[in-house]
């Protein structure tokens, strides 16, 4: 069995960039860390994968013990067709010292079909370029393929029962895509083949391949020499008008001309820089602040997204809310009073968040979130799923009012905020004595992986820990708003 020089994540790591390929061939132990919801990504993937295969039951699982050993999976792969068998998990295939490996591949009414699977809610162009690739080497490999689908999540799925694999997943071809890329694959092999018979590194400057379709995992060895207060860092700016200032020369904010036509946003984060001072605009934020009206509720939610729907009526990617913390104030300078919500694991936690919810908030007073997108679209969510809940879920919706706003329209800027106006970026400028840093839990993503994770964890020791560490970290996400505001009636 011949050995292989690329496979499908870096032969797509290559069409991305070469350098990035050559570095992940010869350098691998300098690769960014892999966070910890990035991996939670690849996880679902694998979950998903796992799952799909139950549309074809009975399969033989050739995935290899390591990852060391596909050349095993391969011949392993040849010598189940030899004998006659049409399902398999994980068929690996070698063809121009290139190896895929197909979720599964099955043969219905005598013909070979291959089945890609995929966690998303739709094909995207990376995905396409995945499935060329498999289907040149198969087809280089010599086995006949009938058809290429790809298998990814229907987002109009709604569960009622138990899961029915056939409308939770679609089945979509793209074989005459992959055909069609053929003569690109060919090319790009051998372009990769050759960049790694190079002895040096490809001298390829940094640019928008650093960030599209992935943000590459090399960026800590190929941006290490771009300084603070970079044009990077101004919010909003497109990747492109980021590298059209780079490569004129305008590495750092200040080295952009005062002369240079450039929105007032963008403006107002380089004059933060230049001048090192805060931009405080204090009509907009006294503007702002007459919109509310106190009492005042500190309001916010946290979620997790699971991709196979987990409870009734729930579909694919839902935001299942699971926590809320809710601090109060009566006055401007009254006293602070905080309540909670935390589901149990294991259980649908919506309709007692809904009650919980409304009776936390059944006394007047404005209800103040941070971008107030999420919030709204939980609280509409549960409507449709509560009817009875319907009209008071509405009558709170219209009282929400979005603490984000004279951040993102500037009325407060420091080049802390390095260009973003997120709660955990505007935080170390207007209260720095609150931390995430001290917190096990430190932002919202790893608040929802956490909580999904429970749903199948039984270690009661884990499950209390990583409890308690959520109820800490979403307490401090309103506690900042309380900090955030004072700072702003303040000002």
């Amino acid at each position: 069995m011949a050995n292989y020089l690329l496979t499908k994540s870096s032969f797509v790591r290559g069409v991305q960039c070469q350098k990035s390929l050559y570095l992940y061939k010869n350098f691998y132990k300098e690769r960014d860390t892999v966070s910890y919801q990035q991996q939670a990504v690849f996880n679902r993937g694998t979950t998903v994968g796992i799952l799909a295969r139950q549309l074809f039951p009975g399969g033989i699982d050739v995935t290899p013990e390591s990852i060391f050993k596909y050349e095993e999976s391969a011949k392993r792969t040849q010598e189940l067709i030899a004998e006659g068998k049409e399902i398999i998990y994980e068929a690996a295939f070698i063809f121009e010292e290139t190896l895929v490996a197909i979720d599964i591949l099955v043969k219905e009414n005598g013909s070979w079909k291959a089945l890609e699977v995929k966690s998303s809610l739709s094909i995207s162009e990376t995905y396409l370029l995945d499935a060329a690739l498999q289907y040149y080497v198969i087809k280089g490999s010599g086995l006949p393929l009938e058809d290429f689908q790809m298998v990814y999540v229907n987002r109009d799925y709604i569960r009622h029962g138990a899961i029915d694999l056939r409308q939770l997943f679609i089945r979509e071809s793209v074989k005459k895509f992959a055909e069609k890329k053929s003569n690109f694959i060919k090319e790009q092999i051998q372009i990769s083949k050759a960049t790694l018979a190079q002895d040096h590194i490809p001298e390829i400057k940094i640019g928008e391949q650093c960030f599209h379709p992935y943000s590459c995992d090399f960026m800590g060895t190929c941006w290490k020499g771009i300084p603070d207060n970079s044009v990077f860092e101004i919010g909003g700016m497109t990747k492109r008008k980021m590298f059209e200032l780079y490569h004129q020369g305008l590495v750092r904010m200040t080295d952009i001309p005062d002369t240079l036509e450039i929105s007032p946003s963008f403006r107002i984060q380089i004059d933060a820089v230049k001048k090192n001072e805060v931009i405080i605009d204090r009509k907009g934020i006294s503007d702002f602040l007459k919109t509310l009206h106190y009492p005042l509720y500190f309001l916010d939610f946290e979620s997790f997204m699971p991709a196979v729907p987990v409870y009734e009526g729930s579909y694919p990617y839902e935001h299942i809310p699971f926590q809320y913390s809710l601090h109060y104030k009566d006055t401007k300078g009254g006293q602070l009073s905080h309540k909670e919500f935390l589901a149990e694991t294991g259980i649908d936690p919506r309709k007692v968040f809904a009650e919980r919810l409304l009776n936390d908030t059944k006394e007047k007073g404005d209800i103040l979130v941070y971008n107030k997108d999420f919030e709204k679209k939980i609280m509409k969510d549960l409507a449709r799923q509560f009817p009875e809940y319907r009209d008071a879920l509405r009558e709170r919706i219209s009282r929400i009012k979005d603490l984000a706003i004279p951040f993102a329209k500037k009325y407060y800027y420091s080049k802390i905020m390095q260009g973003s106006h997120s709660l955990k970026a505007i935080l170390p400028a207007l209260a720095p004595d609150l931390k995430y840093e001290e917190l096990k839990i430190k932002d919202g993503n790893t608040a929802s992986i956490t909580f999904e994770s429970l749903q199948t964890e039984t270690d009661l020791f884990k499950i209390m820990e990583a409890l308690d560490n959520l109820a800490a970290y979403c307490k401090v996400d309103t506690l900042a708003m309380v900090k955030i505001m004072e700072v702003l009636e303040q000002l």
